[in-house]
């Protein structure tokens, strides 16, 4: 028994260009011109996934005005026409809240959020979606030039490119973040969601690659922990930079979301009464917390220190300990030691979490913990401490003022980052 032919697939709609319709003459049920296309209009009032073209914005002699789409009958390669007369052709200017997508995106840049990267859109594709002609993507390889200054398929020397030749280069709509303030309008929810869910690392490399002003638009679009977790990972001149672009509440708010000793670094870089004004703005909690970091020398252990770190008084048993800490984890970013202090916040002694794992559930921890617990001066030079821990192998060591009272401690992970050209960097700066 033969088997039936499957039945032939219809090739997928090519789209269009914006490209291909500047300059295109428009013409009425009679045939005769209205105008050219100068560009498309795009509205701005309802949210989608991909923006709807409203209206064709026309030239005739020195005028220009906005055919409405729905007074569009033909919208074809090659071939654009009104159902209306010429004589019936309502002349109107865009509207405020209308976006130009010739004028306000071409060569604009654009963050493309799956790429992570920041590209310009050298054209962007049309598709018809339910009746409707919608933007959904932007054409940021070579053939959106070529195709902007040739006209579509050709080469300079008048040959045509192939698909296989010249592949294109596409981002769809609902991955791109514009960085224009006015293009905002046109936005969606999810380009938004999608930025935010890069690491921050990946946010700050974005950032970088565009000026100030930009990046200060692409920032702007963070949520608090997000921006702050980003504005830590830019180099120091940028956090400065990006700093004097936004609003000094804002700034507060996001240096609150930031380990004091982050913060007290990217205020380090400032000028004193900037500083000081930030700090004034800051929750007073934080704001104190900063200000004792602050009055420590960067190159010593007192500045390299942080001063978020679990402490028990000696009497908690370890099963308490191991009940306070499940709690303290959720917003802990790395617990490696704990810390026995007296009334006074005097260093009593520390212990390790495999120290606790291996105790009695209800050992009080002063039986337990490692005395006397190593601590450092906060006046200590950073060579000083990095040697330190790596003779001992530490994970965490603490930092004590004069009177023995514990400051804060100095964990691993900073002193990796202390040997990192970037924090080298940071340091030579200041």
């Amino acid at each position: 028994m033969a088997r039936p032919k499957p039945a032939p697939t219809a090739p997928p709609a090519p789209g269009y260009f914006v490209s291909e319709f500047l300059n295109l003459p428009v013409l009425d049920v009679s045939r005769e011109p209205v105008g050219r296309i100068r560009d498309l209009v795009v509205g701005t009032g309802a949210k989608s996934t991909f923006p709807r073209v409203t209206g064709l914005l026309l030239r005739e002699g020195f005028e220009s005005f906005v055919l409405p789409w729905h007074d569009v009958a033909i919208f074809a390669h090659g071939s654009v026409r009104t159902r209306l007369s010429r004589a019936d052709v309502i002349h109107r200017a865009p509207e405020e809240d209308e976006i130009l997508l010739a004028k306000d995106l071409l060569d604009k840049q654009i963050v493309d959020i799956s790429g992570v990267k920041v590209v310009r859109v050298n054209d962007l594709k049309l598709d018809f979606v339910e009746g409707d002609l919608v933007l959904t993507a932007a054409d940021v390889g070579v053939r959106g030039i070529l195709r902007r200054v040739f006209g579509v398929g050709m080469t300079p020397r008048g040959g045509r490119w192939s698909d296989a030749s010249m592949p294109p280069r596409l981002i769809p709509w609902d991955s791109m973040q514009p960085i224009h303030p006015k293009l905002d309008r046109l936005e969606t929810t999810l380009p938004q969601e999608k930025l935010r869910r890069l690491h921050p690392a990946d946010i700050a490399e974005l950032i970088a690659q565009v000026s100030t002003k930009e990046g200060a638009e692409v920032f702007r679009k963070l949520d608090v922990e997000t921006a702050a977790q980003t504005l830590h990972e830019l180099e120091p001149e940028l956090q400065v930079d990006l700093i004097e672009e936004l609003p000094r509440e804002e700034v507060s708010d996001i240096l609150e979301q930031m380990p004091a000793d982050e913060a007290a670094d990217i205020l380090g870089d400032l000028a004193g009464d900037e500083a000081r004004d930030l700090v004034k703005r800051m929750e007073k909690d934080a704001a104190e917390e900063v200000t004792e970091l602050l009055v420590h020398d960067e190159d010593t252990a007192g500045g390299m220190m942080g001063t978020e770190y679990i402490s028990f008084p000696p009497g908690t048993t370890v099963a308490e300990a191991f009940a306070r800490l499940r709690v303290l984890a959720r917003d802990a970013e790395l617990i490696t030691d704990v810390f026995v202090v007296g009334p006074h916040e005097e260093l009593l002694g520390s212990l390790s979490l495999r120290d606790l794992l291996a105790a009695d559930d209800d050992a009080p921890l002063e039986q337990v913990m490692r005395v006397p617990a190593r601590s450092v001066p906060a006046e200590l030079p950073v060579k000083d401490v990095i040697e330190l821990m790596a003779k001992y192998d530490l994970l965490e060591l603490p930092v004590t003022g004069l009177d023995g009272g514990l400051l804060g401690t100095i964990a691993i992970e900073d002193v990796v980052a202390c040997l990192t050209p970037r924090e080298r960097a940071r340091r030579r700066l200041r």
